[in-house]
């Protein structure tokens, strides 16, 4: 999924091959995921300098930004900095192999994003990909969800007028930052699971997206709240609803098209992750550093201003919801036909 370059409305933005015949048994028998019996002991001491944590997307975007802000509050409990390089580009595949073929000594992690397993390989053609089963997932860290986006003088003032289109005969065009995003396959399997005629209209990553609603260039868009907030929060576009399981604990007046009957929960999670064959002593020590840094007062306010919720889980729990996510995904692209064509 492509960061955003939008900087005048907003400060931010915000995919890896799981190869579609893997079953449950083999996709999680291939992720490293324990914190033991990951690697030979690297010895004792690590940290003994300074970590690098690749992220794979431009600055600016909501990876990058998570990144920072958790970088600055994990050198006291880490005992030393956390160098944050970025590595843009194929979707976070450049910076994604990078880490995946590092030293394992612990020096050198990712922070990847879930969709980049669950929705590229199914929806991207010819994508450029890495394997989950070249990683060590460390933690869960974030989520972030979709949410369905109006220009202000929009008719859709709630959800519920979108689904109201069905039968109506009207088409709708739809913004969004590209297939293989999960604002595209929200908002895509959305409208044909509410049988409402629409056109998807393509941009260059999200800000591009919202900044197409705000000029009524498309009818109706999708985001991470992240990257509209400030033009809803300006009273400029209006968050109709969300694409989360349940309501998300930062936008709880928000309904979800599960509670209108749609079974349908799209949304972008983040962990830390190093190669496979990362020796336990350090993945121990990352998620013991983790754990305190995401403690922080300044952590937690950047993510109640930023919609963000929290996903601080283990490793397991991190590679069994991609491994739900993608088939739950790939349920929806087969039963429409929106895979590659």
């Amino acid at each position: 999924m492509t960061e955003s370059n939008l900087r005048h409305a907003m400060d931010r933005r915000a995919v890896l091959r799981l190869g579609a015949g893997l079953g449950a048994g083999a996709f999680l028998a291939g992720c490293s995921v324990q914190t033991g019996n990951g690697g030979d002991d690297g010895g004792s001491g690590y940290p003994e300098r300074s970590v690098e944590l690749i992220v794979p997307f431009a600055p600016g975007g909501s990876t990058d930004l998570i990144a920072r802000t958790l970088g600055k509050a994990i050198e006291k409990p880490l005992g030393h900095s956390m160098v944050i390089v970025n590595r843009d580009g194929a979707a976070a595949a450049v910076g994604t192999k990078e880490v995946a073929a590092a030293a394992a000594d612990g020096y050198k992690i990712g922070f990847p994003p879930s969709s980049l397993f669950t929705l590229t390989p199914q929806l991207g053609k010819g994508a450029a990909t890495v394997s989950l089963d070249e990683l060590r997932v460390v933690i869960g860290l974030t989520v972030e969800n979709i949410v369905l986006v109006a220009h202000k003088d929009s008719p859709f003032k709630t959800i519920d007028d979108v689904i109201a289109l069905k039968g109506s005969g009207r088409r709708i065009t739809y913004g969004h930052s590209g297939v293989g995003t999960g604002a595209y396959f929200a908002q895509t399997a959305f409208y044909k699971l509410a049988g409402i005629n629409a056109t998807d209209v393509p941009f260059g990553g999200g800000g591009p997206a919202v900044t197409a609603v705000l000029g009524k260039q498309v009818d109706i868009g999708a985001s991470q709240p992240a990257e509209s907030m400030r033009l809803v929060e300006s009273g400029e576009l209006r968050w109709l609803g969300v694409f989360s399981q349940q309501r998300s604990p930062s936008l709880p007046d928000l309904p979800t098209a599960a509670e209108k009957g749609f079974d349908l929960t799209v949304d972008q999670a983040r962990f830390i992750a190093g190669p496979k064959s990362m020796p336990d002593d350090a993945v121990t020590a990352l998620q013991e550093a983790f754990r305190e840094a995401v403690k922080a007062p300044e952590y937690d306010d950047f993510l109640k201003k930023n919609y963000i919720d929290r996903f601080e889980v283990d490793g397991t729990e991190v590679a069994s919801k991609i491994k739900g996510d993608f088939d739950r995904y790939k349920a929806l692209i087969d039963r429409f036909g929106l895979g590659p064509k």
